[in-house]
């Protein structure tokens, strides 16, 4: 009996999951850009209202990177942080409708961009939540450029199936990251391109190790240094899609991190995550700073110093 209550259970789940997805698929798409824009900007003030856990998980890292910056500049970061996650979300749909045209007149690939991605070899190329992640990836293939991407686990089977659709319509390959290992590295073995976020904490004994983010001390997923060195010919590319005030995206230049022979797994991961928080600290109303970044506290470190959640 209960076998059966959780199998209906999980399948009325999953179609009120799919409610507002499918409510967003339908109608954003059909909105100027200019409406899509302004949604966003709203989004950005009553954000931090309608969330309070995640306003304040932000505030928190927002303090705790930028101890001292002004309460203004502080705020503002905090809008802008609620503004991009508007916007990536409405893009998701939006960039569904004449994806190939829209990607084109909407977003730019840098000339250096272009330069990386025609060397030959296996590239690692690395974001953040930074940006728009989503967009990156349809911006390479939609350039030419083959890729395969991992995506997670999104409430129920049946809504990661259909948001995974979604991400892989203008060509963009999409594994699961339970099992995407033996995939990933077959790319990269036949000279092909992958995509990792890599800003993500990971628990100790899941495989993370600490390395410095930001300026602070935090467990972080060592994948791409792993990957890399596994497929020693492969480069690593620290990448940026800036969103820019007039609704465009532009592909920043890459910060390419050239391996070093014998160079540990650890020290490889810092140089990436000094990447990635060189891009964030000049963007930061761009970064995801309303997620649990620093869950976990060094051996020698105090929870005094850290956020709230740190903790907890």
């Amino acid at each position: 009996m209960a076998v059966a209550f959780k199998k209906t259970w999980r399948q009325i789940r999953s179609r009120l999951e799919w409610v507002p997805i499918a409510i967003a698929h339908a109608i954003v798409p059909h909105l100027s850009r200019r409406a899509v824009l302004t949604l966003a900007r709203w989004a950005g003030f009553a954000g931090p209202f309608l969330d309070r856990r995640g306003a304040r998980l932000a505030q928190a890292n927002i303090d705790f990177v930028f101890p001292k910056l002004s309460a203004a500049r502080k705020q503002a970061i905090l809008i802008g942080c609620y503004r991009n996650i508007a916007r990536v979300m409405l893009d998701m749909f939006w960039f569904g409708k004449e994806s190939a045209e829209r990607v084109c007149s909407w977003t730019s690939l840098s000339p250096v961009w272009k330069g990386y991605l025609d060397l030959p070899g296996p590239k690692v190329i690395v974001t953040a939540h930074h940006g728009n992640w989503e967009m990156a990836g349809h911006v390479v293939v939609s350039n030419g450029y083959p890729l395969m991407s991992v995506g997670k686990q999104l409430g129920s089977e049946d809504t990661t199936r259909k948001l995974n659709a979604f991400r892989a319509r203008l060509g963009q390959e999409i594994v699961l990251a339970d099992g995407a290992v033996m995939p990933l590295l077959r790319t990269l073995k036949k000279g092909g391109n992958i995509a990792l976020l890599a800003d993500q904490h990971l628990r100790e004994r899941e495989g993370g190790i600490w390395v410095r983010f930001l300026g602070h001390w935090a467990l972080t997923a060592p994948t791409p240094a792993f990957f890399a060195q596994r497929v020693k010919q492969s480069t690593i590319a620290v990448a940026y899609m800036q969103a820019r005030p007039d609704g465009r995206y532009r592909c920043a230049p890459p910060i390419v991190v050239e391996q070093v022979p014998g160079e540990s797994m650890q020290a490889l991961t810092q140089r990436i995550a000094d990447a990635s928080s060189a891009l964030i600290r000049r963007f930061p109303t761009q970064w995801l700073f309303a997620y649990a970044r620093w869950k976990d506290v060094p051996e020698n470190g105090s929870p005094s110093d850290y956020p709230f959640y740190a903790s907890e």
